[in-house]
């Protein structure tokens, strides 16, 4: 379907408050058995990559809490904990927790329990708690299998549609690196409610089920409406960036940050954006990333962006084309840069593209909201081969390819 058209297929009501119980309370010790009884866990954890050996839990509690994570990869003979510090201060008193881990073995499962602890009084010199901690459980699978398998998967223009995204958790579960969330998860940010519903519960549907982290990137959809503003105070952002890199065994990763798919100047805008300067900042960065020895020793180096890469115009089978300088400079930037893959979104069909001139690697997008073009694209990275399926959630192909990077 085109891409304009998809809000005139759905009349999603916004997201309402998520509000569980999980059962009964634990204690740090023993093992995982955890569950609260209350409803003070609003959003289960969801975990964001950041490297091989790092990643990142978030979560959101309905009362301002403590936010601390103990993790173990030997079963809980043995655990790490991981409180996040601001200034020299353990963060606390917060509805929204996050918890850095580093140090991990990808090469083993991790497991992990959110720790948290409602506050009656936060004095200066002395805190008063209303009630006992409460704790939950999750796991990630091993990053790095034993058999040498890199492997990870894109979803994309989801468009509040968080049905396609549990529907294609049973269809993960060959993966064990990460899923990207490439944009337009949402259609507008206009609330907290709007965020938790659509990105933040999601997301932990993936951690809980699929035992996968994400890497989220922003849509041009993400950057619209009046909460927009504050959706990063909902993520977990490596470097506090909404770009950034990874690697992964052989892989190394660049997930670039699109902005908006029309010029600063655009009316729709109201002069309240500055995506030229975002991006002139981000191309230079860019430029660090294809320079660095990550980059150059990496086996495959793959590239997500939300708005694709150079098309010919007979390619897009609705005609679409970017027409954005700040875009154009970062293609020029990847054109030189050995990129193996790049993995973008946006208009709405799953296709795959072969090179070109502006644009000398293969080209996959992703489908749209609609069930019949929503698509999971999954790949699979192994002695320099890179096996490439994109698939419905019918598990019906929309191809298999392998290349040779």
């Amino acid at each position: 379907m085109n891409r304009r058209d998809f809000l005139k297929l759905s009349t999603m009501a916004a997201a309402t408050p998520i509000v569980s119980a999980f059962g009964a309370s634990n204690n740090d010790a023993g093992s995982p058995k955890s569950t609260s009884g209350s409803a003070l866990f609003r959003v289960k954890p969801y975990v964001q990559l950041f490297d091989e050996d790092s990643v990142c839990i978030t979560w959101m509690t309905s009362e301002k809490t403590t936010g601390y994570v103990t993790w173990s990869q030997d079963n809980w003979s043995s655990k790490e904990r991981a409180w996040d510090e601001t200034d020299g201060l353990l963060d606390a008193n917060f509805f929204v927790h996050r918890a850095t881990i580093v140090g991990i073995d990808p090469k083993k499962p991790l497991l992990y329990r959110v720790h948290s602890r409602p506050f009656e009084k936060f004095g200066p010199y002395g805190v008063k708690y209303s009630a006992p901690e409460e704790t939950l459980d999750g796991e990630i699978r091993e990053l790095l299998p034993k058999n040498g398998v890199v492997s990870w998967g894109m979803l994309n223009d989801v468009h509040e549609r968080t049905s396609i995204v549990k529907r294609f958790i049973p269809h993960m579960k060959d993966l064990n690196g990460f899923c990207c969330m490439n944009g337009d998860i949402m259609n507008y940010v206009e609330s907290e409610n709007g965020v938790l519903g659509c990105i933040n519960k999601p997301f932990s549907w993936v951690a809980q089920e699929a035992h996968l982290p994400v890497w989220y990137l922003r849509g041009n959809h993400e950057t619209r409406g009046c909460f927009a503003r504050n959706l990063r105070d909902y993520l977990a952002l490596k470097d506090g960036r909404y770009y950034g890199a990874a690697t992964l065994g052989g892989v190394r990763f660049a997930f670039l940050d699109s902005g908006e798919d029309k010029s600063d100047k655009n009316g729709q805008y109201s002069g309240l954006v500055a995506f030229d300067r975002y991006l002139e900042a981000q191309n230079k960065w860019l430029e660090r990333e294809v320079a660095s020895p990550a980059w150059k020793k990496a086996q495959a180096r793959i590239v997500f962006r939300h708005i694709p890469f150079p098309l010919r115009p007979t390619d897009s089978k609705g005609g679409w084309k970017h027409k954005l300088p700040r875009l154009t400079d970062m293609d020029k930037i990847l054109q030189g840069a050995n990129v193996s893959l790049g993995m973008s979104a946006h208009i709405h069909f799953a296709e795959w593209y072969l090179p070109i001139p502006e644009r000398p690697y293969h080209l996959i997008t992703g489908g749209g909201p609609d069930p019949n073009d929503a698509f999971l694209t999954k790949c699979f990275f192994y002695k320099r081969k890179l096996k490439i399926v994109q698939i419905d959630e019918k598990s019906k192909k929309s191809f298999d390819r392998t290349i040779h990077v």
